[in-house]
């Protein structure tokens, strides 16, 4: 086994989680050195033909799409453990775009080499369909909001939906988070214009529900955070301290 992987932090997270010593030595083997990229730099592009699958090891990446008024949709976000480039197009080019949001450290695996290793081991194929469709279900509750819900729910739901991510993959439930996106991405994810996302933002912090600065959101309220998102699978909200709610307290239908 490589020792980059015995110290691998996502060791017992993503694909790698299923896979006994024997197949990480076999990942081992099939994988590429070790991937720096810097952030703001283009990981993968749009329309790139591309026979690489990238598992990230450190960072955070987004996967974005742009329209033809120019506009930029975000389609998820993607953290150590989690894996782009397999969703590749019928013509084998990528339908969207990855780029490293903060420094990146990425394993790079040949695709093909991938799948072979797949048929000889069904667990960890079972590992990798169990992973792709958790990401696909994160990624419909997210844009399946834009038709439906208000920018309050919007935001609330994609702020959630991180939050609990991060809670999964260290286990431990806290009320406080590093989220390193700027109100722009929580925009171009949300469907909104920044200048809505910094009113909506104050509202939910005058509401008692949530604070977001600099790149930290901080939880006050999970079971109101939860139901303004329409959303149930939240931290344990007993392990959280009530807030203190003053007269600006939300209430439903307060906020459009």
């Amino acid at each position: 086994m490589r020792p980059e992987c015995q110290s691998c932090p996502v060791r017992r997270d993503g694909l790698c989680a299923s896979a006994s010593d024997k197949q990480l030595i076999a990942l081992g083997t099939i994988k590429h050195p070790l991937w720096h990229v810097q952030a703001g730099v283009c990981l993968l592009a749009e329309g790139d033909a591309t026979e690489t699958v990238f598992i990230i090891r450190r960072g955070w990446a987004v996967a974005s799409v742009f329209h033809e008024n120019g506009r930029r949709q975000v389609l998820r976000f993607a953290m150590p453990g989690g894996m782009v480039g397999f969703e590749r197009i019928a013509d084998g080019c990528m339908p969207c775009t990855v780029e490293a949001l903060t420094d990146l450290t990425v394993c790079p695996i040949p695709r093909q080499s991938l799948m072979r290793l797949c048929q000889s081991a069904p667990e960890l194929a079972l590992r990798l369909a169990s992973l792709l469709a958790a990401e696909t279900i994160s990624d419909w509750r997210l844009l399946g909001g834009l038709g439906t819900c208000n920018a309050a729910e919007r935001i609330a739901r994609l702020l959630l939906l991180l939050c609990q991510r991060q809670s999964r993959a260290s286990g431990v439930c806290e009320d406080e988070f590093a989220l390193p996106i700027s109100q722009t991405l929580i925009a171009d994810a949300t469907g909104l214009t920044s200048v809505h996302v910094c009113r909506t933002l104050k509202e939910l912090r005058t509401a008692g529900l949530l604070t977001f600065t600099k790149g930290r959101l901080r939880v006050m309220d999970w079971p109101r955070l939860a139901d303004l998102a329409e959303m149930s699978e939240t931290p344990e909200p007993s392990a959280f301290p009530p807030p203190a709610l003053g007269r600006g307290a939300w209430r439903e239908g307060a906020m459009a």
